[in-house]
């Protein structure tokens, strides 16, 4: 009989499933819907007229406002789940 210790099971390494590696595509959707509804801001102000610079702070506060609503529904979608 072999009585020589039996070395430990190595630590588990890390998986891929991770709880959040699920919200890295969602911020890239989330970065690209708030640039898509800047450039169409920006465009539509520039077609009215506008000077450039100012067709520029209106595509980043759409930009910006966007971006902020899409962060803000993903804990509410996550509070409705919750009730259910």
């Amino acid at each position: 009989m072999n009585s020589s210790p039996q070395p430990a099971d190595p630590a588990p390494a890390p998986t891929a499933s991770h709880p959040n590696s699920n919200w890295v595509p969602w911020l890239l959707v989330m970065i690209l819907f708030s640039a898509l509804v800047a450039a169409c801001t920006g465009f539509l102000t520039s077609l009215d007229g506008t000077p450039p610079s100012k067709a520029l702070l209106q595509a980043g506060a759409a930009f910006g406002g966007t971006a902020i609503l899409c962060l803000a529904a993903v804990p509410a979608i996550h509070q409705l789940r919750k009730r259910h």
